[in-house]
């Protein structure tokens, strides 16, 4: 994992300042009342360690002691291994599945939640309010909402680190199982129709890494 210490990539998480709309949204819903829904607090978490940044799990465990009120040390240390594999499951190994810039239509198609959280993007157009950047400049000055100026650019590009940390994470799955010369029972994933179903994958989708 990348040391928090070595960018400003943390800081921008725990502020909801990361240029992605729906982990902004939920990160300060997070901090302002204490609670967000699993599947914004699993968003997080990927983004956060295998998806986006690379950060390690236990900075995002920190994090949600700090902040949520329903708090359980094991529960939440729990989640947050799961989400960011150290169980190797290999559903979560997809860019498309979890990405931050349209995994939030898939319960919010309206953006609603967005709005609410960052008032900056309340004039955005549904059709760009979770990846704001595509929005064309005439858009984002008729929105009041200019990228880069009133809202952050995104810090990563997810295209690019999602496809870097899916074959790192499946370096170290490779050298896992070729040192033990097993699979080792304490890292066997849940079922993947589990994983789809908390996660509100697309059943069509089969774009996962090997």
């Amino acid at each position: 994992w990348y040391p928090i210490e070595d960018s400003d990539n943390f800081d921008a998480f725990c502020s909801g300042r990361t240029g992605y709309p729906l982990i902004d949204a939920s990160v300060r819903q997070l901090v302002k009342e204490g609670w967000i829904h699993h599947i914004l607090r699993n968003a997080q978490a990927c983004f956060l360690t295998r998806g986006d940044l690379w950060i390690n799990w236990e900075d995002g465990a920190k994090f949600y002691q700090k902040y949520l009120l329903d708090f359980d040390w094991a529960v939440n240390a729990g989640n947050w291994m799961w989400i960011s594999s150290s169980a190797f499951e290999d559903v979560l190994n997809c860019s498309h599945c979890i990405d931050p810039g349209t995994f939030g239509r898939r319960a919010d198609p309206w953006g609603d939640y967005v709005r609410l959280y960052i008032p900056e993007l309340a004039n955005f157009p549904v059709e760009y309010i979770y990846e704001p950047w595509t929005a064309p400049m005439e858009v984002q000055e008729k929105a009041g909402c200019v990228i880069g100026k009133d809202y952050p650019q995104r810090i990563v590009i997810h295209e690019e680190v999602s496809e870097k940390n899916a074959n790192k994470m499946n370096e170290i799955k490779e050298k896992l199982m070729k040192d033990l010369q097993q699979v080792p029972t304490h890292v066997k994933p849940s079922s993947e129709q589990e994983t789809r179903d908390l996660m509100i994958f697309n059943e069509s989708c089969s774009n996962h890494a090997a």
